[in-house]
């Protein structure tokens, strides 16, 4: 039995407005941890804003200066998005998505970790979702001895397949 006061067409819409959103909120993380700079900006409208705490302004200048830090340091990092709530207003939407960056220094032996939300302000344009606003509400940090070992920690053979930067990492590689 169909509820004749729903509207799947629009529901339907609405789905796949979402995902869109959703998708490019995963191609951001991708880009941030394999430091790939040209799919970072591809995120963000041109005139988008992020205030990340460290830096409030234009959202590519903010990207060029984590993959700059990123390259000077010569950290791993790894973002984790979860409970991420859309709320669609037409061309716009609000999204709330928790994260959890992992940001592991080899060199210096340390794992430091930060949690908290992206508040962000999405804008369609020409059928495309990206970032307009983002604020970081931070949750919580953590600091902790110990870097990446596969191999001693988890007993990994020399061999196994572990992470690198854009274009070295195995994600790129033919399918």
């Amino acid at each position: 039995m169909t509820n004749p006061t729903v509207d799947i067409t629009q529901d339907v819409y609405d789905l796949v407005q979402k995902n869109k959103i959703h998708e490019n909120l995963m191609r951001y993380c991708r880009g941030q941890d394999r430091k790939e700079l040209a799919l970072m900006k591809s995120t963000y409208w041109p005139d988008a804003t992020d205030d990340h705490g460290a830096f409030v302004g234009n959202a590519h200048a903010f990207c060029d200066m984590a993959y700059e830090g990123q390259k000077k340091t010569g950290h791993t990092a790894i973002h984790h998005c979860s409970n991420v709530l859309i709320e669609l207003l037409g061309d716009q939407a609000k999204c709330e998505s928790v994260f959890m960056y992992v940001m592991i220094h080899p060199a210096k032996n340390r794992t430091q970790f930060l949690g908290g939300r992206y508040r962000d302000l999405c804008e369609q344009r020409d059928g495309e979702w990206k970032i307009l606003r983002r604020t970081c509400i931070f949750d919580w940090a953590n600091d902790m001895e110990g870097a990446q070992d596969f191999t001693g920690i988890f007993n990994f053979p020399k061999d196994t397949v572990i992470g690198r930067t854009f274009p070295d990492d195995p994600i790129y590689a033919a399918w």
